[in-house]
């Protein structure tokens, strides 16, 4: 690549910041899908453990937005299609965890006792689970995401 094609190199400021976004961004998903399932085995209620997750992905909303939005008007000039495309798709993603947790979270409060203690065929548990599912795929797929954008910006 000739050297009026080459992107401006990246000084090394930048480049500490833009690893230390992503190891926050990939590392604090990880940690979320790793430890949930422990504090649900640790808590005494699904209602406590419930809490505690829910705290903990309300902060998540914030580092997962923030993340790939600081990316991309940090390396704005340095970052290939696939990188924004990854960006962008990962805000997306992150937008809709957040509507669906935010739905989750009102579901929680409008029922009189906890979801675990309803019936299984119960129209409110079952739409629970639902988004609960949903919710879960899209942290999954947020991680992967970060990942992605890891390795590709990585490469660059």
């Amino acid at each position: 690549m000739s050297d009026a094609l080459a992107p401006p190199p990246i000084h090394r400021s930048s480049f500490l910041v833009h690893h230390l976004i992503h190891a926050i961004w990939l590392g604090s998903g990880a940690f979320i899908l790793l430890s949930a399932s422990a504090i649900f085995r640790a808590a005494g209620t699904p209602s406590v453990a419930a809490d505690v997750v829910g705290a903990m992905l309300a902060r998540w909303h914030y580092i997962a937005l923030l993340a790939p939005v600081l990316l991309l008007v940090l390396g704005w000039r340095h970052a290939r299609g696939r990188v924004v495309a990854l960006l962008f798709t990962a805000v997306v993603l992150a937008s809709l965890q957040v509507v669906t947790d935010v739905q989750i979270r009102a579901i929680r409060m409008l029922s009189p006792i906890p979801i675990s203690s309803r019936l299984h065929s119960d129209p409110l548990r079952r739409r629970f689970g639902l988004l609960h599912g949903i919710s879960s795929i899209l942290l999954i797929a947020q991680v992967l995401a970060a990942a992605a954008v890891t390795d590709s910006w990585n490469r660059t």
